[in-house]
């Protein structure tokens, strides 16, 4: 008896070894095809969303077709003085259906709006981010966080914070440290600035070489995104974009100028020390990118008015070169910045 219970205890523990690898391999084969089976289904429900959208956007048009064509039913009638008493039915019967027509209305306007706000009820929140060929660039972050890297060769560091205040606005804040060195990272800007200051023992404005350029500042901007109103699969904070920009600098701006000592009869290095102020006042035109719901590049252009004033002077500088720091005038402005979305 011991050995027949043996015997079939290793008949079982052998077909054991010998189909537990099958139905591994089968066990993995059911797992691929649920998840194929899951993706498929994902599939075909963001489909039948994006199905259901386009129909409940459509049909509010014709409903407002058929309103407008009741509506003007109902004014010709009310104009038509033959026959009153036979319209009077006609009228109340036209007034009932113009009403059930607007509760449908407003019922499917509000449906499309509910349908908007789930989070996974259309492309924007597809990883492609694509809707016929084109990038949706809509975003759920309502913070972009961004800096101006062609500042950078100025001797600036440049923080931008935008907020986004609704679907097709947001406020953009910035704000600005200067540092511009002739022996550090920004020495061509500064070797490049042609400044002058008012000597009163020749009662003349003469040269000097600029050394050092330091400061603060801060500029606002309000953006207003063009498609945002128009286009449901483009807003805040993405998309092109029109915004009136006001910039504020606080400057100190030092160097060294050779005076001729007429008593030792030589030349001496004097510290030239200068404080300015900059305005600068415009609007700008651009298209703020959105990639992979995280990275921004806002591309922009546009054309600003600079007024530059020096402290100890009444009038804003004249005639002064468009690179330099203390221009007045007419400046257009160009840039790319690059940051994230929180």
């Amino acid at each position: 008896m011991k050995r027949i219970l043996l015997h079939t205890l290793s008949t079982i523990a052998l077909l054991l070894v010998v189909y537990n690898p099958a139905a591994a391999q089968i066990n993995g084969q059911t797992e691929a095809e649920l998840i194929d089976l899951k993706i498929d289904l994902a599939t075909s429900k963001l489909e039948l969303l994006q199905s259901r959208m386009m129909l409940l956007e459509e049909k509010p048009k014709a409903l407002e077709i058929r309103l407008t064509e009741i509506e003007n039913r109902i004014s010709e009638m009310e104009s038509n003085p033959v026959d009153p008493e036979g319209k009077y039915g006609e009228l109340d019967s036209l007034a009932e259906v113009q009403q059930e027509i607007m509760a449908e209305l407003n019922d499917l306007r509000e449906q499309l709006h509910l349908l908007e706000s789930e989070p996974n009820s259309d492309t924007r929140q597809d990883p492609a981010g694509i809707r016929n060929g084109e990038a949706s660039f809509y975003k759920p972050g309502n913070n972009v966080i961004s800096i101006l890297p062609v500042r950078l060769f100025e001797g600036t560091m440049e923080l931008s914070f935008e907020r986004v205040l609704n679907k097709g606005n947001a406020l953009e804040l910035s704000a600005m440290a200067t540092y511009a060195s002739k022996k550090g990272f920004a020495r061509y800007y500064v070797a490049n600035q042609k400044l002058e200051y008012y000597n009163a023992d020749v009662a003349d404005y003469v040269s000097y070489n600029s050394e050092n350029i330091t400061g603060y500042g801060g500029s606002v901007s309000w953006k207003n995104y063009l498609l945002a109103r128009t286009d449901p699969y483009y807003s805040a904070p993405g998309g092109p974009y029109v915004a009136p920009v006001g910039i504020y600098r606080r400057l100190t701006l030092s160097g060294f100028d050779n005076v001729y000592n007429e008593e030792d009869e030589i030349y001496e290095a004097v510290e030239v020390i200068r404080h300015l102020h900059v305005f600068s006042g415009g609007f700008v035109a651009g298209w703020q990118f959105v990639f992979w719901d995280v990275v921004t590049a806002d591309v922009y252009l546009g054309g600003m008015i600079r007024l530059s004033k020096y402290d100890g002077e009444k009038e804003f500088t004249r005639y002064k070169a468009l690179q330099n720091v203390d221009f007045s005038g007419v400046l257009p402005t160009a840039g790319i910045k690059l940051g994230i979305v929180k």
